[in-house]
């Protein structure tokens, strides 16, 4: 018996010429041939083509002249029928096509070859064992420079049958355009590079590079690969502002420069810091109602950082010579903290962190969900310890879980009062975002303070935050934002650890809550002490992206006694924020508001910043 190989050659050749033979002759029909037999070996008639040989002899012919093919020789026959006798035989099916006849006509599907109905079974009594039987190998000899070679008669199934060829079997030909080695040659060099500012000071690998890199080193092992680089980035502001805060109103101009300085040892392992030289605590340098205050500080603990992060698992298996075998990135130093979204933490203190990342639970559903354990020894703002940062200490854990299509955050703290005075509490926060019917994007946050047992004075941490952020889902979802944002805070929450000079725990909720950290702009109060409210405004981005337009009004009211809170009375006001990029770089910005105020002076302010980044 032939080898596959060798058949399926047979079989290809076979078909390819009879591809060639409809090509030539398009076979508008078929008709089933006469029960008549041919010889075997007979040779073609005039007009015909053969369409293969078996020792020496045609096994399948198609006459150009009829366009049609012609009676099959007996080894392609059908078996013969049960009852039979030698002149008894299975009627043969209709050719079975999967397209329409015509050349050049669209495809019309039927049902066919590859349609919905398969054919009809043969009846057929099982083939003779010798109708199976293989011919014998013969022998041909080769040239003088080739051995001999064993030939292999094909093995057809008795079964089967030649079939005509229809255009509708084919695909179309490709297309062909006319050759533009022009526009061969642009897929490799027409392309250029994006636009991009690149960093201030930029040393060892490149921030963006073109290329292969340089050879990696070993000195934290041969699996935790070296590869130095030192950046130094940032942004450099310049604003002037007409506040019209509680007092006279004030003209000024104010820069302010933020560098970070990032030290890379491998791809896990840097150092970094930030500084902010042209300021000194909350107050930058400046020229206020015509005189000029310069603050000048290369490094303040209150508000610059210094940290050190890395990843254990890559650090110990480069130090083994081996993979790391688990992530554990963890980071020490002056560390900057930012839990949801900055509404729970948001400050830099000494102190260290560890993550256990990328973990997953079936049992409660989770697909995802990482844990951090922090603590803050020293440098903790809070105004629990009235914003005494060598007053107090953290303790806590934060979990960011992917759960039922949302982002569930969990995180729980206990600061330290350590003046004595009773001040420590214990703070937990909670928030919860998700789509609801692709119709809003909803977040809901909850800080709750408990546990504080003053030695003298009232209770400086203590009550419930609920903040509900909306923003509905237009039919222009990536260009318009609608958003509604509610608030009310009982007593006097804080939130577990933030800076002073990022504004009141009310940050995120519009823009009229929140502060320029430059100029000293104005805003409503965003404390959330015994307050409700709500901001309604409207987020617009052009088509291509190269603006924003913000409109606002927001809605503040009191409740309890004045005595305990920061608010004198109720508060509105209106705003209104533009920006736009000038560059890949630069950038400008303007914001002007409104607030009327209870009991209080009412507030105005208008500002415009250029921005420069690097």
């Amino acid at each position: 018996m032939r080898q596959p190989s060798e058949l399926l050659a047979f079989l290809t050749a076979w078909l390819v010429l009879a591809a060639a033979a409809c090509a030539q002759s398009p076979l508008p029909s078929w008709e089933p041939p006469a029960a008549t037999h041919t010889p075997l070996f007979a040779p073609p008639r005039s007009g015909e083509m053969a369409l293969g040989y078996e020792d020496g002899g045609p096994v399948g012919r198609v006459s150009r002249a009829e366009d049609r093919i012609t009676r099959l020789p007996p080894v392609f026959e059908p078996p013969a029928d049960r009852g039979g006798g030698a002149d008894s035989q299975v009627g043969y099916e209709p050719l079975r096509t999967a397209m329409t006849c015509g050349v050049g006509s669209s495809p019309q599907p039927i049902v066919g070859r590859f349609g919905l109905l398969p054919p009809a079974p043969l009846e057929a009594s099982p083939l003779p064992t010798e109708a199976l039987a293989c011919s014998p190998p013969h022998q041909e000899k080769g040239g003088e420079d080739f051995p001999e070679v064993e030939f292999h008669p094909p093995h057809t199934d008795p079964r089967a049958c030649l079939v005509g060829c229809d255009d509708g079997d084919f695909s179309a030909d490709a297309f062909y355009a006319p050759y533009d080695p022009c526009a061969e040659r642009d897929v490799y060099h027409g392309k250029s590079l994006i636009p991009t500012q690149r960093p201030w000071v930029e040393r060892g690998l490149p921030f963006y590079a073109a290329g292969p890199i340089p050879v990696s080193g070993t000195e934290w092992g041969a699996t935790n690969l070296s590869q130095k680089k030192f950046y130094v980035y940032g942004d450099l502001r310049t604003a002037i502002a007409e506040n019209g805060n509680v007092g006279p109103d004030k003209t000024i101009l104010a820069k302010r420069l933020n560098l970070e300085l990032d030290y890379w040892f491998t791809s896990t392992e840097r150092l970094h810091g930030f500084v902010g030289p042209l300021q000194d605590g909350g107050n930058f340098t400046r020229i206020e109602e015509g005189r000029f205050e310069s603050e000048f500080d290369l490094f303040n603990a209150d508000t610059d950082t210094l940290f050190f992060e890395g990843d254990l698992g890559q650090i110990l298996g480069g130090f083994k010579g081996e993979y790391a075998q688990y992530d554990l990135p963890f980071t020490v130093g002056l560390v900057p903290l930012l839990f949801q979204n900055g509404v729970w933490t948001q400050d830099a203190m000494i102190g260290g962190a560890v993550t256990l990342p990328a973990k997953n639970s079936a049992r409660l559903d989770w697909s995802n969900f990482d844990v951090t354990f922090f603590a803050g020894l020293d440098r903790v703002s809070s105004g629990a310890f009235g914003f005494d940062e060598g007053a107090g200490h953290v303790l806590g854990a934060h979990t960011f879980v992917d759960v039922r299509g949302g982002y569930l955050e969990m995180g729980y703290g206990f600061a330290d009062d350590g003046r004595g005075l009773g001040r420590s509490y214990h703070n937990l926060g909670v928030s919860y975002t998700r789509r609801y019917l692709n119709a809003v994007s909803n977040s809901v946050r909850v800080i709750l303070n408990t546990g504080q047992d003053p030695v003298a004075g009232p209770q400086t941490a203590d009550g419930v935050l609920l903040l509900v952020e909306n923003t509905l889902i237009t039919k222009n979802p990536y260009n318009v934002f609608p958003y509604m944002n509610f608030f009310i805070g009982l007593d006097r929450p804080q939130p577990l650890a933030r800076a002073g000079a990022f504004g009141g725990v009310l940050f995120n909720t519009g823009i009229l809550f929140q502060s320029d950290a430059l100029t000293g702009y104005p805003t409503l109060d965003a404390t959330g002490n015994n307050t409700m409210g709500v901001s309604l405004g409207l987020d617009l981005l052009a088509p291509d992206y190269n603006q924003q337009l913000i409109v606002e009004a927001a809605f503040l009211q009191t409740f309890g006694e004045d005595a305990t809170r920061n608010a004198l009375g109720d508060q509105v006001g209106v705003g209104v924020r533009w920006q736009k990029p000038l560059s890949t770089a630069t950038l400008i910005r303007a914001d002007a508001m409104a607030g009327w105020l209870d009991n209080s002076e009412d507030i105005t302010g208008a500002r415009v910043e250029y921005r420069w980044k690097f």
